[in-house]
């Protein structure tokens, strides 16, 4: 297989959601004859059942250790058992569109992972495919979904919030109102991320109480199973990131406290990530004492999983604590960063 680019290229993923967001609908996966006689193997809706039972694994040990332990493994079962899923022939047209979304979000997933090991390339490459297989399957909300909260975040991970705003709005009108209530604020949320983190706090504003509206109105049980995770604590995340982004600290820290509540123990990046943000807020107040003991809890989480996301958000934490380094707080908290998560230090911006 070909060598995965390691930089994210807007201009590779532009002609494909262009392409998504003309189309009508998805094509269709059909079953096709097994090329080479009978002797292929049909997949069938064990497979599936076998497939979506690895992929439940894959999400579990991600929430809970990030990628890097973990990202090599799902990787390898991309690229052997996955692709040989895909080339076997599909029992009926409704095996070969579920496969299709299966893969979907293996591919998916794939891709996050590797934005948390650092390769925003790799994840770019990862989220085309997915966005593909989720076409071929026909699935026009979840093709939104990944042109949105997964190529949309990843723009703004790589500092593109223009890019991330054009794909998200993308996105919503090309889903429109077929997509479920949680599915839409997802989308929403991260055309907010993308406006704040431009300073545009009132288009934010508007962008988030929608988001709000529509995630009150979902029904858990009639939302796809791939936007469950998308609660409230989560939308908490999203408006934290955004109020933050806009320098309103007091606010950003009630919603990210909301965020840590609602975040299952198991979800370890998370309380990390938000863990740190939330240390980020009270530095922001002037709180050094404060931020120092908060942070100290997001490095405890870091150092539990092998995330560089995770490592990535303590390093920024140090780097805004340099004009703050003879306190004696910001000493001891260096002292400890260095002790249980060293990456951390080496990773500090310059």
């Amino acid at each position: 297989m070909a060598p995965r680019p390691v930089r994210f290229i807007p201009e590779a993923s532009e002609t494909l959601i262009d392409i998504w967001a003309a189309s009508a609908s998805g094509s269709d996966l059909g079953a096709g004859p097994a090329r080479a006689g009978e002797g292929l193997l049909w997949v069938t809706e064990q497979d599936l059942a076998v497939a979506q039972d690895t992929l439940g694994m894959f999400r579990q040990l991600d929430h809970a250790h990030g990628a890097g332990r973990f990202a090599g493994h799902l990787a390898a079962y991309v690229d052997d058992e996955l692709a040989q899923l895909l080339a076997r022939p599909a029992a009926s047209d409704l095996v070969a569109r579920s496969r299709g979304l299966v893969a979907a979000e293996f591919l998916e997933l794939a891709g996050y992972q590797a934005v948390d090991a650092g390769r925003p390339g790799g994840a770019q490459d990862y989220y085309q495919r997915a966005l593909n297989m989720s076409a071929q399957s026909g699935d026009r909300c979840y093709g939104a979904y990944l042109v949105a909260v997964n190529l949309g975040h990843l723009a703004l991970h790589c500092e593109h919030p223009d890019i991330a705003l054009r794909w998200a709005r993308a996105a919503g009108d090309g889903a429109g109102t077929a997509a479920s209530p949680g599915t839409r604020a997802a989308i929403l949320a991260v055309e907010a991320r993308a406006q704040a983190r431009m300073g545009e706090e009132i288009a934010t504003t508007r962008l988030l109480v929608r988001a709000e509206e529509l995630l009150d109105s979902a029904v858990p049980q009639d939302e796809p199973a791939w936007i469950g995770y998308f609660t409230r604590a989560y939308l908490a995340d999203e408006i934290a990131h955004c109020l933050h982004d806009l320098g309103r600290a007091p606010a950003a820290r009630v919603e990210v406290a909301d965020a840590l509540d609602g975040v299952g123990a198991s979800h370890v990046r998370r309380l990390a990530i938000d863990a740190a943000l939330l240390a980020s807020t009270w530095l922001r107040s002037g709180e050094v004492e404060q931020a120092c003991a908060v942070a100290r809890e997001a490095v405890g989480y870091a150092a539990r999983t092998s995330s560089g996301r995770c490592v990535q958000r303590v390093a920024q934490f140090m780097g805004e604590l340099a004009s703050y380094a003879d306190l004696p707080p910001v000493i001891e908290l260096d002292a400890y960063v260095r002790e249980i998560l060293p990456a951390a230090i080496a990773s500090v911006p310059g």
